[in-house]
This record gives structure tokens, C-alpha cells and sequence, in this order.
């Protein structure tokens, strides 16, 4: 095997495979990059990245080249200096400017190949696929016996089509303009999710489907298609949760506040308290907010007096978890944050699913209550 390209095009490829390639894992060829057909390669089985790489000339050959030892050489070398890397023997060499380093690589036909992914493809440059997911993705949970919540489902909504994220105490809920052909149920996994938003690119089109007759066909996949790279990854084989049954059906108003006095308050209060414990109560009456929060010792506490937007509609008592408050008024873009629920009882914001949303922002957050 033998290409040439220079040490900026091949970090630029290499710096894409971040979240894929993984420093330790018990199988040697996963810490690999496959370069062939003019393209670099690599997968930890669940994902699969594809690049097309700018070449001097054509390659010729293939072969598979630890990743984490070529990576390292690339961004020690001036961007506009030819490279030239050649494999032979289990054995590959980088060399340019009468420099040469050796690194290890092993058989081609070694390395584990994703089959084509068969299914409709739609056009989906211009529907915000990968803006939705980064709205979302706070809400994805890191539980693995719950498996089916550690991803982003795309559900057929009354309303239209959504994407979803929930982690069982907090729901995020984003709407799209289109589903995609075939995507309807598809739980897209969270390493997937994470690629995706930290590219910070929409996918030119997308393929909701299975692999080739024969190869793992009962487990669905899908593709994302870019301008020079491709990244396939299998979705989770499960069934997401109805979240209409959590989402408040008639939600009334409780309170509105400006959304980034709130989220300094609250920065405040998380900061100071000490310890593991994260429960801030929220105490409204008329047209003040007291949040008040107790730490782990005694000689810590904090309290925070608000300013309402209007009047409470009802006096009102609930607790939260402080890290998700803060981490959804950040989430959010608007000034002013309303608080709903279902009406109910003499204090509904302390024991059922409350309804967060924000002025002139499309995302909804679902958040329970916790005792403080």
C-alpha cells in the first residue's frame, strides 16, 4: 500500500474519527484506521465513519494503520508538508522530509466492515436534523439497563414529528418539519448523537433502514451522508416510551420569570452549597420567587428572592433538582421561562410533571418534581 497527501489533509481526516476510534478497548484492529479506494475508515462495531481523503496522485493498495500513533505524528507536522505512507509486512511507515516513522498495522482483511445499508434515502440538508438533536441531547440517559433511553428517538407526534430525549426525570422535546422516510420509532445512540453535534454540520441526506440480506439484518441502521464522508451506526433495537402519557395534555401557567436572572440565581446557589445534595425548593406567592436550597452541613444555606413576571397564578410549593434546572434555562433561548402543569389538587407543581417552555423557542421540557 502507498499514498501521499500532506500532513494538514491527513490530521483534518484523522481529527474526525474523535468519539469513534476509542484509546482502549480489547479488540487491536479497532484502534485502526483503514485507508483504502481513497478513503480513511474506522469503527468501534457500532459505528462506522467514512472520509474521503485528498491524495497527491492515486493511492494504491490498502491497509489498516494504528490511528492513535499516525494521529499523534500528523499534528507535529507542518500542515503544507508532504507525507508519504506505505504498509508491508504488518508494518507501516510514515515518511516526509527525510524523516521516517514506523508504527504498527495489520492484514486489511482483518478489519470489520459495516454492509451497505439498504432503505430510502431523504434530502435533509435543510431540515435542522442535527440543530434538533444538540436542543435535546441534555436529556439523554447515561442508565444502561434502560437502554432504549440512551439515544434521541424520532416519534410520530399528534402534532407532527419530534425528536425526543428522556432520562426518566426530565423529557426534551424538539419538533422537525419532516420525517425522515423510515425513521418513525428509530432511537438514534448517544455516541452518535454526540458525533453529530459536535460537527456541527446537517447531513446533505440521511437512510433509515437494514444492512444487506444476511448481514445482522434484524438490527436496523442508518446513514449520514456529508460532502467526503459517510457515518453509519446501528440504532438501538428497542421501543422509546409513549411520552404523551408524561407530557401535561391542558397545561395552565403557574409562573413566568426572565429565564437569565433565574438561571444566575440558581448558578449561585449550586455553586456555594457543598456536597452531593442538589435540591432547591421553589416557593411562590403573589409576584415573588423565594428559592431557597440547603447543603449537605448545616452551616450552609441559601435563599434567593425573585421577581415574577405578573402575578402566580396560585400560591405554589414544588422541589427540583438544581443541576437540571440550570441545565434546561441554558438550553433555552428566549428572556422569559413559563412553569405549567395539568391542574389538580392543592399544590399540582409539587407532584406532577411540570411543563417548562420559553418565548419565541420550539423546545419543550418536561421536568419532575423532586421531595426537598
Amino acid at each position: 500500500m502507498r499514498m501521499q497527501t500532506t500532513a494538514g489533509h491527513l490530521r483534518a481526516s484523522l481529527r474526525l474519527f474523535r468519539g469513534i476510534i476509542q484509546q482502549h478497548n480489547t479488540i487491536p484492529v479497532l484502534g485502526m484506521v483503514r485507508l483504502a479506494d481513497g478513503r480513511m475508515t474506522g469503527t468501534d462495531l457500532d459505528m462506522e465513519l467514512s472520509v474521503s481523503m485528498p491524495t497527491i496522485g492515486r493511492m494504491k493498495g490498502a491497509a489498516a494503520i494504528d490511528y492513535f500513533a499516525i494521529n499523534a505524528l500528523a499534528g507535529c507536522v507542518d500542515s503544507d508538508q508532504e507525507v508519504t505512507i506505505s504498509e508491508g509486512d504488518r508494518l507501516a511507515s510514515v515518511t516526509f522530509n527525510g524523516s521516517e516513522y514506523r508504527m504498527s498495522s495489520c492484514a486489511v482483511a482483518d478489519y470489520p466492515d459495516f454492509s451497505a445499508i439498504e432503505g430510502p434515502a431523504t434530502e435533509t440538508g435543510n431540515l435542522g436534523l442535527v440543530a434538533a438533536m444538540q436542543r435535546v441531547r441534555l436529556a439523554i440517559s447515561t442508565e444502561e439497563t434502560r437502554y432504549y433511553l440512551n439515544g434521541v428517538a424520532l416519534i410520530a407526534g399528534p402534532n407532527g414529528p419530534v425528536l425526543a430525549a428522556t432520562d426518566g426525570h426530565r423529557l426534551a422535546i424538539m419538533p422537525l418539519d419532516v420525517m425522515p422516510e423510515g425513521a418513525a420509532g428509530a432511537i438514534i445512540p448517544r455516541a452518535a448523537v454526540h458525533w453529530l453535534c459536535a460537527g456541527k454540520r446537517e447531513p446533505e441526506r440521511c437512510v433509515f433502514g437494514g444492512v444487506e440480506p444476511g448481514n445482522d439484518k434484524a438490527r436496523p441502521h442508518v446513514r449520514f451522508d456529508f460532502a467526503g464522508a459517510r457515518l453509519s451506526a446501528k440504532l438501538i433495537d428497542g421501543t422509546f416510551p409513549d411520552i404523551y402519557r408524561v407530557v401535561p395534555r391542558d397545561p395552565k401557567p403557574v409562573f413566568s420569570i426572565d429565564r437569565a436572572t433565574m438561571l444566575r440565581a440558581l448558578q449561585r446557589m449550586r455553586a456555594f452549597t457543598p456536597g452531593r445534595y442538589r435540591g432547591v425548593k421553589l416557593t411562590g406567592d403573589g409576584s415573588d420567587l423565594t428559592l431557597s436550597l440547603a447543603g449537605t452541613c448545616d452551616t450552609r444555606a441559601a435563599i434567593e428572592k425573585l421577581t415574577l413576571d405578573g402575578k402566580a397564578a396560585r400560591a405554589f410549593e414544588a422541589g427540583y433538582n438544581v443541576d437540571y434546572l440550570v441545565s434546561l434555562l441554558s438550553a433555552f433561548r428566549g428572556d422569559r421561562v413559563t412553569f405549567a402543569v395539568d391542574p389538580g389538587g392543592e399544590n399540582p407543581l409539587a407532584s406532577a410533571p411540570c411543563l417548562i417552555t420559553c418565548d419565541d423557542d420550539n423546545l419543550r421540557i418536561v421536568q419532575m418534581p423532586m421531595r426537598v
